[in-house]
């Protein structure tokens, strides 16, 4: 837009005090580029995604017409110097910023067609006046391009550690709030299909009391060596942030071993066991981990890997909780959670008659029961426990349910094997309480209930 405006002006200059000044064909040639270009350059400014290489070929192909216009202005009078290109290799390396080599080049060769034509079509004497001053051009322009690339390369890195800086917690040396939710939005923002990712919540347990005890120097003292821990213990592609007090977050693009998660959130608790602070200590971390294969957003692997971390602070803290969440299975009625010690296939024949209403996800263990309840929270119309008071089958899931407040509203069946495990089961706040040996039609009657189906 600046090189049009500037070119109009000084034509428009020429005119009025130039005698007989006129108009040659390299002068009419610039005008059809400077338009094209106006159009691209309009078209670029609203799309930030053209930079790089893309932005470099852009500019080039621009200045390489723009220097051939110019070498048909100056060879076009055969009285004076060479005037415009000379001035337009100076003023090249002002406006155009890319590495050095590459205007080098392009001004070279066009110093090099210049010459040749020059040298055919001008008296000896005026040919090497003008070489002369096309090569000291040429060279002035390469040591002020030097010179302006030095300055902006400076610039640009004080820019980039001030940027920097602005997304780095001062205390704990990780990314800050902003910056890691911005990360991770970007990576979803641009996530390709079935590509697996992996979300780590680690949560300082009991921090107030740390603080209480040790002093909010020592906290901060706390939080610093968490930060540091998390730094060692996870990849450098790894997204890692503090999302605000005493907890943190790790995001681990392209990750599927849920082993390989679990390994790294447990040396690090271990790690975090051996800190101490005046002699104060173990401190320990709550850690809730998933591994998405399913494709699933952003709010999504966040909310399930919340709920993993809920998980291991209702089991007594220090605990790392972790689960692969697959695709989305598509439900056609609603869904039953039956969590039993009995293998899927005695399962589904105990509820053989609730299996025409409901879609049924049979577990064997609390996570799995967790891990469905916390991926399809919303098909799920009931959930089937069996309660066990040796192996405490089903008594973490129920108080899980009960306690989490965006679960709570889920129905809950528990299944007992004796009269002592009844008063167990509703201690964990089952909704209701049956006994294995009572009639299918009471079973049938207290799921209709429970769930409205």
């Amino acid at each position: 837009m600046y090189t049009s405006l500037v070119y109009l002006g000084m034509i428009a200059l020429a005119f009025m005090i130039v005698p007989g000044f006129k108009m040659n064909p390299g002068h009419i040639a610039i005008i059809p580029v400077l338009v094209v270009y106006m159009f691209i350059n309009s078209y670029t400014r609203k799309r930030n995604d053209i930079v790089g290489p893309m932005a470099s070929a852009i500019c080039l192909c621009y200045y390489a017409l723009m220097l051939i216009c110019l070498i048909a202005v100056d060879l076009s009078y055969t009285t004076r110097p060479a005037l415009w290109l000379p001035l337009c290799l100076m003023v090249y390396s002002v406006i155009y910023i890319d590495r050095l080599f590459m205007y080098g080049i392009e001004e070279t060769i066009a110093v090099v067609i210049y010459a040749v034509i020059s040298y055919q079509k001008k008296a000896y004497p005026q040919f090497i006046n003008e070489l002369y001053m096309i090569i000291a051009a040429y060279v002035l322009s390469l040591i002020i391009g030097r010179i302006i690339l030095g300055v902006r390369s400076k610039e640009g890195l004080a820019m980039a550690e001030v940027r920097r800086f602005s997304k780095v917690d001062k205390l704990t040396n990780v990314l800050n709030k902003g910056a890691l939710v911005s990360e991770i939005d970007n990576y979803f923002n641009h996530r390709r299909e079935n590509i697996p990712c992996a979300m780590c919540i680690f949560d300082v347990d009991d921090f107030k009391q740390v603080n209480d005890g040790i002093g909010h120097g020592g906290g901060d003292i706390l939080l610093e060596h968490v930060g540091g821990l998390l730094l060692k213990s996870f990849r450098p592609s790894d997204i890692i942030g503090r999302f605000g007090g005493d907890e943190f977050v790790v995001f681990m693009p392209n990750m599927k071993e849920i082993s390989l998660v679990e390994f790294r959130c447990k040396s690090l608790q271990m790690m975090l066991h051996e800190f101490t602070i005046d002699d104060k200590g173990p401190f320990t971390l709550s850690i809730g981990a998933i591994v998405d294969k399913g494709g699933h957003s952003r709010d999504e692997v966040f909310r399930m890997a919340d709920d993993a971390l809920y998980k291991s602070k209702i089991g007594g803290k220090n605990k790392c909780s972790s689960w692969v969440v697959d695709k989305d299975t598509k439900f056609t009625r609603p869904v039953m959670v039956f969590l039993t010690s009995l293998d899927e296939e005695n399962a589904l024949i105990l509820f053989k008659e609730e299996s025409d209403r409901f879609d049924i996800l049979p577990c064997n263990d609390n996570d799995e029961a967790i891990g469905y309840i916390s991926q399809y929270h919303n098909n799920i119309k009931i959930v089937v426990v069996e309660v066990n008071d040796e192996s405490l089958m089903g008594g973490l899931a129920i108080r899980y349910i009960k306690e989490r407040e965006f679960f709570r509203s889920i129905p809950v069946l528990a299944v007992v094997s004796n009269d002592d495990t009844i008063s167990l089961a509703k201690e964990f706040g089952a909704d209701a309480v049956l006994k294995t040996d009572d009639p299918n039609e009471t079973f049938a009657l207290t799921i209709k209930e429970l769930s409205g189906v």
